[in-house]
């Protein structure tokens, strides 16, 4: 009886536990459709020198982000947690001292050549845009690096997050190519004041004041003020 009433229960908690867990790796399915909605992956050959499809082409926002060479067989794994990079511990800590290994700048381009979203991290593999000479065994020849990382989150935060969520966690270290122009952009509109104009373009090299009217002269432009206010660009 005892042995029935426990398999009574088994079956009764499993009915209850399961849909939740489907529902859970669905949402994590679909997330992680979503995002690669947002980031075309780049095809590569074998070796992931050959790029047979380049993707969305990244650039990197934030400094130490690791990579190895493209063709090797491990990954530097570089975790992202609250917009801070560290290298993981254990094995992988001892892999960042090859001499192969390389740091990612601020500025560089790379692409995206797979995405996994998991119950807790999104992970990004990423290989440069740029080829770089390497010495190996006494030859030179052209490679890229490649890197992998794992953006790190909440417990069950992913089950509901959206794409635009995580993008914007994203968005941080690695931004597309495009919105990193659209927001280096220096754009001066008219009814701006002195203040905002120094904002966008800092001091400018010399101010001429003329009575309700003020000139900002930068190197390549003239700003005016009519009543504080920008009236004319020149």
């Amino acid at each position: 009886m005892r042995r029935i009433l426990f398999l009574l229960t088994v079956v009764v908690v499993a009915q209850l536990v399961l849909p939740r867990v489907s529902r859970a790796d669905d949402s994590i399915k679909a997330l992680e459709e979503a995002l690669k909605a947002k980031y075309e992956l780049t095809k590569t050959g074998i070796d992931r020198v050959r790029i047979t499809k380049p993707g969305t082409v990244l650039v990197i926002q934030k400094e130490n982000i690791s990579g190895d060479l493209a063709s090797d067989a491990t990954f530097l794994n570089n975790k992202v947690e609250n917009g801070q990079i560290a290298q993981a511990g254990g094995f992988g800590a001892i892999l960042q001292d090859k001499k192969t290994s390389r740091v990612f700048k601020s500025g560089e381009k790379v692409y995206v050549f797979k995405l996994d979203v998991k119950e807790k991290y999104v992970q990004f593999f990423i290989v440069s845009c740029e080829t770089y000479d390497v010495n190996l065994h006494g030859s030179t020849r052209q490679t890229r690096y490649k890197s992998l990382l794992t953006f790190e989150f909440p417990e069950g935060f992913l089950a509901t997050a959206t794409a635009d969520t995580v993008k914007k966690t994203v968005d941080a270290v690695i931004v597309p190519e495009g919105e990193a122009k659209a927001a280096s952009t220096k754009t001066v509109q008219l009814g701006q004041t002195p203040d905002e104009v120094e904002g966008i373009l800092g001091r400018p090299e010399k101010i001429v004041e003329l009575g309700p009217k003020k000139i900002y002269i930068y190197k390549d432009m003239k700003i005016v003020f009519t009543d504080g206010k920008v009236a004319d660009v020149q």
